[in-house]
């Protein structure tokens, strides 16, 4: 089993510092980029399943592989990113500076990091019984992202941090399964199929 894990490409709300959180987001021109990029790089994976956020920016970046690859998505609000409830759609810096206050506290109508990792864990759950020998494509956000690695390899607290700050968009995380069920990482956060928009 192979699991291709893929953050959306960089969104007019990343680039603008806009907290995003379940609002749907517009990739930049960059992020159009990006994902053409994706496309043509994840063309040589032979993907028998792919799983995907519903939400605009993750249905943008997919887009241009479904050009080149004839493969039914299953779109999912269980890979949506961390809601942020009354902080999405407002500048950054007020999230911030208001979790600086309220430590371990979650913005109304928002998630908590440990609800995000519920939901990665219930899709797992729902859905890994039917990938036994199989390459599936999880197109998702950089928190979800960040909970499904720690859901499938139980990633240590310490190594949270460190994981989530090298999660940048349009970036590959591969985990694959033996059938043994040992588990090993053979990309995590890749980016060099980007080329020279890494420079950007």
């Amino acid at each position: 089993m192979k699991l291709i894990i893929v953050r959306h490409g960089e969104t007019v709300e990343n680039k603008t510092e806009i907290t995003q959180g379940q609002n749907h987001g517009k990739l930049s021109d960059l992020g159009l980029k990006q994902a053409e990029k994706l496309a043509n790089y994840l063309r040589g994976e032979k993907i028998d399943l792919a799983y995907c956020s519903d939400l605009g920016r993750c249905k943008e970046s997919i887009s241009p592989l479904l050009r080149i690859i004839k493969i039914k998505v299953n779109y999912t609000p269980l890979l949506r990113e961390r809601g942020k409830g009354i902080f999405e759609g407002k500048p950054r810096k007020e999230l911030i500076d208001w979790s600086k206050d309220n430590l371990g506290k979650v913005p109304e109508g928002g998630e908590s990091r440990e609800d995000v990792d519920i939901r990665a864990k219930i899709f797992l759950d729902k859905n890994m019984k039917n990938w036994k020998n199989k390459t599936v494509l999880i197109m998702t956000h950089g928190q979800t992202k960040l909970s499904l690695l720690n859901c499938l390899l139980v990633i240590n607290i310490e190594n949270q941090k460190f994981i989530e700050e090298m999660a940048p968009n349009a970036s590959i995380s591969i985990v694959e399964i033996d059938k043994d069920k040992n588990l090993f990482i053979s990309k995590l956060h890749y980016t060099k199929h980007l080329g020279e928009l890494n420079e950007s």
